[in-house]
């Protein structure tokens, strides 16, 4: 992490000798975040305990895509031949969904089985690191800016919580953290226009690091982080 700071300072120092001006942006992004890898599912079951009323889902790194949304600032030096250098720091809700079809349950003495209708989710609060370079195409008051780089994420927290309905009428709540690994590496690229200072973005982003390298190193236990990013920005100055 000390190394990526230091290699952007260079870059941002050598881009202030050479650039042209300097913007600082407000974000309000979204997207659709999701799991893929071995073990990442659509379609999970719900394992329960009637001695303590509680439960989890059996594997909940879900393939589904959810809702996410967060807050960013990003600030960016455009030199005179139109490339960009930039960093961007903000905070992020990540949600991913995966469907419940089945309740195992344990009674202490015996164990039983019924079909459910439901749903669970990943949430996880991160905050995000991304150092960035691109370039730009102008037009009038329109500009075209496409950016990649390297995101880190700080998982500040990560909570399980979903529910279901069995076939038996008993509705099922399963609901604890669930943090894993605490930092994800996540190359990016994104695609902005902007008129005057108001614009819209897209983008794809997609982690390196496997989610369950705590459970088996093995390689057959597989999740990594999946997101398309869009949302709009402001140029503050």
């Amino acid at each position: 992490m000390k190394q990526i700071l230091l290699t952007f300072t260079f870059i941002f120092f050598l881009s202030n000798l050479l650039g042209q001006k300097t913007e600082l942006n407000g974000a309000l992004n979204s997207g659709l975040f999701s799991f893929s890898g071995l073990t990442a599912r659509g379609t999970t079951s719900i394992n329960w305990d009637d001695r303590t009323n509680s439960g989890y889902t059996n594997g909940v790194y879900g393939s589904k895509s959810a809702l996410c949304y967060g807050i960013s600032f990003n600030l960016n030096r455009v030199t005179k031949r139109n490339f960009l250098f930039g960093t961007d720091l903000g905070f992020e809700t990540l949600r991913s969904k995966i469907s419940i079809d089945r309740i195992d349950g344990y009674t202490g003495n015996s164990t039983y089985q019924y079909s459910a209708t439901g749903k669970a989710f990943l949430i996880s609060g991160c905050l995000n690191f991304n150092p960035f370079l691109g370039y730009r195409i102008t037009s009038d008051n329109i500009s075209f800016d496409l950016t990649s780089g390297i995101e880190v994420g700080y998982r500040l927290s990560s909570t399980e919580k979903g529910n279901a309905t069995a076939t038996n009428g008993i509705r099922y709540s399963v609901s604890q953290d669930y943090k894993t690994i605490g930092v994800d590496i996540r190359p990016d690229i994104k695609v902005s226009a902007k008129y005057k200072k108001i614009g819209i973005y897209s983008g794809y982003t997609y982690g390196l690091l496997n989610y369950e390298m705590w459970v088996k190193g093995d390689g057959r236990w597989e999740s990594y982080s999946r997101l398309i990013r869009f949302g709009v920005t402001y140029q503050i100055n």
